[in-house]
């Protein structure tokens, strides 16, 4: 089989402190696929708590 770029994205809901899950699903992705396939790996985090005052202009 030819060589391919593999990009699989996911998203969940956590309490967990982001960095740790991360490290944590990194190690995971580089046992299966090998340290050196692994080409690139983000964490990106989106508050679902917090609630900005004023984020929202009124109309007029």
């Amino acid at each position: 089989m030819a060589r391919q770029l593999v990009r699989i994205e996911l998203a969940f809901v956590s309490e967990e402190d982001e960095k740790q899950v991360g490290e944590r699903i990194r190690e995971s992705v580089a046992m299966i696929v090998g340290r050196e396939a692994l080409e690139e790996f983000r964490v990106r985090t989106l508050p679902l708590d917090t609630k900005k005052k004023d984020h929202l202009r009124p109309v007029d």
